[in-house]
């Protein structure tokens, strides 16, 4: 008889704690939302987790705050969401070196992207863009493509990210090119760069440098998105241009830690669907120089697993490393 009521009142205390995780679910959320961001304020990664953070505190009637974390390429903030309960109180808003990068450029990495992370969805993706300094003698594309292959080594391309390195081994591999990559701090860096004329390229976003574009100090040959970029229509895509293997894109999106109830995991993504696709977001990107772009958390994972598939045999080949 007592092993009965023990085994009974197990049942029950089971029962319960399910039934209060269950109430939990339905409630969340119930107070502020953390959003890690793992780079420092300001930037377009900042712009954007403050203008969707805002808009996603509109919905939820609870504060969205933002917790800058740079440092090691993400890896300190990702690291710390990693630690972090899996309740839907600590999202981080991840770049994809973060998630596709990072695993094959550090040693030693204090979190592990397919164990430590539930995807939720994707937030922005960055046109990046092949820019030339007005003294270039190539005014298209086509006209750098026979220049660089006749003159293997001769020409300069800058960048600010191992994801940007990435993206100008890409181009030259399936172009049959070679450049001289150069490495500099921050996008900014590359603008004054190019544009000073001390680099002849560079593979950058586009916002920094549109307004050298119009004021024709430099030249916009090519974009690596899959797409024609908005502010730039004329600007062919590299797969128009017959290479089809240069794709090397930049996004953000959201996750959260492992275990994440699939209740707020699906909350979360489609409240975020539901913003970017606010006129008002869009606009505000695209002043960014991003794409609002939305997914579902399979399509984030599928995309993660076919950039890792793609940049982590070429990341060793390089011998890139961040440690």
């Amino acid at each position: 008889m007592r092993r009965k009521w023990f085994a009974l009142h197990a049942v029950m205390m089971i029962a319960a704690f399910g039934a209060d995780s269950a109430s939990a679910e339905a409630k969340w959320p119930s107070r502020p939302v953390r959003l890690v961001v793992p780079v420092a304020a300001g930037g377009p990664a900042d712009t954007v987790a403050r203008a969707v953070g805002q808009k996603l505190s509109e919905r939820w009637g609870q504060s969205v705050i933002i917790d800058n974390k740079p440092g090691a390429n993400t890896a300190i903030g990702a690291s710390e969401v990693a630690r972090a309960a899996p309740d839907g109180y600590t999202l981080l808003q991840a770049v994809n070196s973060t998630l596709t990068v990072n695993p094959f450029t550090f040693t030693k990495l204090s979190y592990n992207v397919q164990r430590d992370f539930t995807p939720i969805s994707l937030v922005a993706t960055v046109p990046i863009v092949l820019f030339a300094n007005e003294k270039f003698p190539a005014k298209t594309f086509q006209e750098f493509l026979s220049l660089a292959r006749a003159h293997p080594g001769k020409y300069t391309i800058g960048g600010g990210t191992v994801g940007l390195q990435l993206a100008v081994e890409r181009l030259s591999r399936d172009a049959k090119i070679q450049l001289v990559y150069v490495p500099y701090k921050s996008g900014s860096d590359v603008t004054r760069a190019l544009a000073g004329g001390d680099i002849d390229l560079a593979m950058d976003g586009v916002a920094a440098n549109l307004p050298f574009v119009k004021q024709g100090k430099m030249r916009a040959l090519a974009t690596s998105d899959s797409k024609r970029v908005t502010v730039l229509p004329e600007v062919p895509t590299l797969g128009e241009l017959g290479l089809k293997n240069s794709d090397a894109p930049l996004w953000h999106a959201i996750v959260a830690p492992a275990g994440l109830p699939r209740e707020i995991q699906q909350r979360i993504q489609i409240d975020l669907r539901a913003v970017l696709e606010m006129p008002d977001i869009k606009k505000r990107f695209l002043e960014l120089g991003l794409a609002a772009t939305s997914s579902t958390p399979d399509q984030l994972k599928a995309m993660i697993d076919a950039e890792t598939g793609k940049l982590g045999p070429l990341i060793k080949e390089l011998g890139l490393k961040m440690d």
